[in-house]
């Protein structure tokens, strides 16, 4: 008897759990926005706007860097890099402590070691701040990448939308 009153206690509660648990999921899923996997965002330490891709496959985002070099400053690992604005031409270069190198896999050959550095992207009118790889993405169609890192908890991804909104942050 005492066997089946916990059972059947057990049974309330997890039935409570779920139940608050199904409650609070819409909750959750209200607070974050929905987007296009194609979306222009603006990279706050450029100022400017640019097409990004929000791919959910990816861990860390990405942005088309060029002409990487490695410096010290203050004891410090940092990196230069170019970045260019491919609908004007214009070239920023930007200076940003390392925050880690990652290898990447390759198809063929040795693994690419690249540089991240954290950046902040607004989507919308978000800003957050987050790791991004540096990476030549001249071959790609979107100089940004937004990854996972960037958009979760905060944002949801619908592939049959694009270009939902511009960013507004100043």
């Amino acid at each position: 008897m005492c066997t089946a009153k916990r059972l059947t206690r057990t049974g309330q509660v997890l039935t409570a759990a779920l139940l608050t648990l199904s409650l609070a999921a819409p909750l959750q899923a209200e607070e974050k926005e929905i987007f296009g996997y194609l979306e222009d965002v603006k990279v706050m330490e450029l100022g400017w706007v640019m097409e990004a891709k929000l791919d959910t496959g990816a861990t860390t985002s990405s942005i088309d860097a060029r002409e990487i070099e490695p410096f010290e400053k203050d004891d410090e690992d940092w990196v230069r890099f170019k970045v260019v604005d491919r609908d004007t031409g214009t070239e920023k270069w930007l200076e940003r402590p390392v925050e880690r190198t990652v290898k990447i896999k390759r198809h063929e050959g040795k693994p690419d070691t690249r540089y991240v550095v954290d950046l902040t992207i607004c989507v919308d009118s978000t800003e957050i701040e987050e790791e991004v790889t540096l990476n030549n993405r001249d071959g790609f169609n979107y100089p940004v990448l937004v990854g996972r890192n960037h958009m979760a908890g905060r944002i949801i991804v619908d592939p049959g939308e694009r270009f939902t909104d511009d960013p507004d942050c100043k």
